[in-house]
């Protein structure tokens, strides 16, 4: 844009606006700085004061999946040095060479632990749709003069969880798995919301998503208890696209103020805290007061796109939510009659270790 701006036949082009000379100045603008016809039809609607078609000034990062390089950056092997706007450092769950069990099995499942200390995010309002989620999107700027958005800062701290990719892939394979995530695949592509869901989820709903969509739920109200945080305050981002090597889950805070964090969801995060926290997690998890017809749900919530999982469960204020609370099912981690959860061993070992104690 700045180029364009600054090229020597720019004002020639918006002087020239409406005669057949402007195509030769707008050609040589184009060739010289190799913008396209849309980026240079909104600068002449700046400039000129003109507004451009809605199709045009709609917002080009609607579809833009910033997870690929938010995934990237937490799972690669040498993390970014820390800065004002991001810190994060690496840890585990403490169960290296641990051979009693839950712990043993817990650590054969889960890949490893990212602590960010300190992270920045900018949420800016592209625009609404009035009435229905399927209606026309009105940008926020209807006139199409303005060069920017209205949005906040915030900072805040979070947890990194990631999944073993072979256990992972494992437990998709299984045609159990994939029987039970094809029903919810199957609604969602009945429902309204599908083009909506589609930016998060993928062109394929993948068993993984809907996995950590609700392992990052059960964490967070868990957490609520453990951190200090209430569970409208923190939020989740779901690493669950399989064609981009996603594993993992954030559970992140942040708050309007320049500080921005208590420190207390990071200190959970560490061992041994963060490792009691998920077997606290999944025993809470196997069990609802709504059982047994939560547990054998066939489909519940907007559109029949949640099975296992209801308000006394899984479901959360939904500012903490990516989908809405949908795409939800507690039997994909803690196991049912019908599908194997991803954390069932564990659980099980849970109880039989338990029970091992208490009859001494």
């Amino acid at each position: 844009a700045e180029a364009v701006r600054g090229h020597v036949y720019w004002d020639h082009l918006l002087g020239a606006l409406g005669k057949p000379r402007a195509a030769t100045f707008r050609d040589m603008i184009k060739e010289d700085t190799e913008a396209s016809d849309d980026l240079i039809d909104r600068l002449i609607a700046e400039a000129t004061g003109a507004p451009a078609p809605l199709a045009e000034i709609e917002p080009a990062t609607a579809k833009l999946d910033l997870s690929r390089d938010e995934w990237n950056a937490f799972a690669a092997n040498q993390l970014p040095e820390p800065e004002k706007d991001f810190a994060a450092r690496r840890t585990d769950l403490g169960l290296d060479g641990e051979k009693e069990e839950p712990w043993a099995t817990l650590a054969s499942l889960v890949d490893g632990v990212v602590l960010v200390d300190r992270l920045r995010e900018v949420r800016a309002l592209t625009g609404f749709r009035r009435h229905t989620p399927t209606g026309t999107l009105v940008p926020s700027d209807t006139s199409g003069r303005l060069r920017w958005l209205p949005a906040n800062e915030v900072y805040g701290e979070g947890i990194v969880l990631s999944l073993d990719e072979k256990r992972l892939a494992d437990w998709e394979s299984d045609p159990r798995v994939r029987a039970h995530v094809a029903g919810v695949r199957t609604d969602l592509d009945e429902s309204f919301r599908k083009e909506q869901l589609d930016e998060t989820v993928g062109a394929e709903l993948s068993p993984r998503f809907a996995l950590l969509h609700t392992l990052a739920h059960l964490l967070i109200r868990q957490l609520s208890f453990d951190s200090g945080y209430t569970a409208s305050s923190l939020r989740e981002r779901v690493y669950g696209r399989p064609e981009f090597g996603q594993r993992g889950v954030l559970i992140y805070t942040a708050a309007g103020d320049a500080e921005g964090t208590l420190g207390g969801l990071v200190r959970q995060g560490e061992a041994p805290h963060f490792t009691e926290t998920l077997i606290r997690m999944l025993e809470a998890a196997a069990w609802c007061s709504a059982d047994p017809l939560c547990a054998e749900h066939t489909g519940q919530g907007f559109g029949n796109l949640n099975r296992a999982a209801c308000h006394a469960c899984t479901l959360l204020p939904e500012t903490s939510c990516q989908t809405g609370n949908t795409l939800l099912d507690r039997a994909l981690v803690v196991g049912s009659a019908g599908v194997p959860g991803y954390f069932t061993d564990v659980l099980d070992a849970s109880r039989e270790a338990a029970a091992a104690t208490a009859l001494g």
